[in-house]
């Protein structure tokens, strides 16, 4: 008795990454070709005074993970990302002014610390503090209302620190 036996490759997979037009640069490696359970990085690249808000999964039903990269493990079908941008929500501090986080503490906002807003956009983080500071939408919605804050921009960079006075 003759068998003839017919041996198949594994199936392989691509990737294709949408982006919207603040996006630089979104790219998949690898992107095609891509077995099952491989892990996928995404490069993603916003235009200056962009950041990324989003990476949506259209097909695929893979997870992304983020940390020091953006990743996923490959499923059994091709995968289709849409990855959205937003202005980056940063701003700069005009005045010394304490004021009140959530739990009640006080901090010192100082002159020209840069605020930096956290991806939901409800929290921010205060950079130049020895630990991170949280304070709500609401807080800051009243500290640009006052004045206190400001929407950053860049030439103000490189200001020597302002004194304690």
């Amino acid at each position: 008795m003759k068998m003839n036996l017919r041996l198949f490759d594994d199936p392989t997979y691509t990737v294709t990454v949408y982006k919207d037009e603040h996006m630089s640069a979104a790219s998949a490696s690898p992107d095609t070709g891509v077995a099952k359970d491989a892990t996928v990085t995404l490069t993603l690249t916003p235009a200056s005074g962009y950041e990324v808000a989003d990476v949506e999964v259209i097909s695929g039903g893979v997870t992304i993970y983020e940390g020091d990269s953006v990743t996923f493990t490959m499923g059994t079908a091709n995968v289709v990302l849409n990855v959205k941008s937003q202005a980056d929500n940063k701003y700069k501090v005009t005045e010394n002014c304490y004021c009140c986080l959530n739990n009640g503490a006080p901090v010192l906002l100082r002159r020209n610390m840069e605020l930096v807003y956290g991806k939901n956009g409800a929290i921010i983080d205060i950079k130049g503090t020895p630990t991170a500071v949280t304070l709500s939408a609401d807080i800051i919605a009243n500290l640009l209302e006052s004045g206190v804050i400001v929407k950053d921009n860049p030439a103000w960079h490189g200001e020597p620190e302002p004194s304690d006075s």
